[in-house]
C-alpha cells in the first residue's frame, strides 16, 4: 500500500501523524477568507489546525482560501481521525512548534462529534 503525501492535504492515508499545520487557533474564527491567526498571515492553501471552535464539530485541519474554507483531504472522513491523532504546529506567536492529540473518544464522526485537541507536553 503506498502513502501519498501532499503539501497543502497532507497524507492520503489513515494514519494517526497528520502533515503539520502553519497555524493553529487561539480563539473561535470565521471559516473563510484569509486572516490573521496567531500573529501569522494565514493565505489560501496554508493548513490550520482549527481547535477552538464554539461549535466542536466544526474543530479540525482546514485548508485556507479567499473563499469558503474546506478541511484537509486528510482530516475529512471517519476514518481519518481517531482519539490520539496527532499534528504538528510549525509557526505563531504563541503556538509554534507544538504538537496537538485529538482527546475525543472514539468513534469519531467528522461534522457530527465534538472534536477536542489536547497540547502535548
Amino acid at each position: 500500500m503506498a502513502i501519498n503525501i501532499d503539501r497543502t492535504d497532507g497524507l492520503s492515508s489513515s494514519a494517526a501523524i497528520k502533515g503539520p499545520c502553519r497555524v493553529a487557533t487561539t480563539a473561535n474564527i470565521t471559516l473563510s477568507g484569509e486572516q490573521t491567526i496567531d500573529g501569522v498571515a494565514v493565505v489560501a492553501d496554508d493548513r490550520v489546525l482549527v481547535k477552538n471552535q464554539t461549535t466542536a464539530s466544526e474543530n479540525g485541519i482546514y485548508v485556507a482560501d479567499t473563499g469558503v474554507w474546506r478541511r484537509a483531504k486528510d482530516f475529512a472522513n471517519n476514518n481519518d481521525v481517531v482519539r490520539g491523532t496527532r499534528v504538528f504546529v510549525t509557526d505563531g506567536s504563541t503556538l509554534a512548534a507544538t504538537v496537538w492529540w485529538v482527546s475525543a473518544s472514539n468513534p469519531i464522526t467528522i461534522g457530527t462529534t465534538s472534536i477536542s485537541l489536547t497540547q502535548d507536553t
